[in-house]
């Protein structure tokens, strides 16, 4: 499951992704994404990643493909939260893919990642 943060913020959009995703987690942040993207212009993301288990069925990493390219230059800054050192290396990769800054971040270090992702 995911649920939405940092909703005091207009600058920036927090999710915190916990357990096992399914496809329809993932449908149902893509909508969230494009309700929060209507209300602001290039806010940041911050991603905390800090439980995410991986994904419930194959179909869900292809809605989170989708997710990833649609958005592709949506967001000033990407911070990603979590203790997995391949969210490291993977943050690194996509943000060569991607026209938005990304950072990785550990879960004890969650203030710096908003703070970080505000300041564009």
């Amino acid at each position: 499951m995911f649920k939405e943060t940092l909703t005091e913020h207009d600058d920036v959009i927090g999710l915190v992704c916990e357990g096992k995703l399914t496809e329809a987690d993932f449908k149902k942040m893509h909508a969230l994404l494009h309700e929060r993207l209507g209300t602001t212009d290039n806010p940041g993301l911050v991603l905390d990643l800090t439980s995410f288990e991986g994904y419930e069925e194959p179909s869900a990493i292809l809605e989170d493909l989708k997710i990833d390219t649609a958005h592709v230059n949506d967001f000033r800054r990407i911070a990603v939260v979590g203790e997995r050192r391949w969210m490291k290396w993977g943050a690194r990769v996509v943000n060569l893919l991607t026209g938005s800054e990304m950072q990785w971040f550990e879960s004890s270090d969650t203030e710096s990642a908003i703070a970080w992702a505000r300041d564009g």
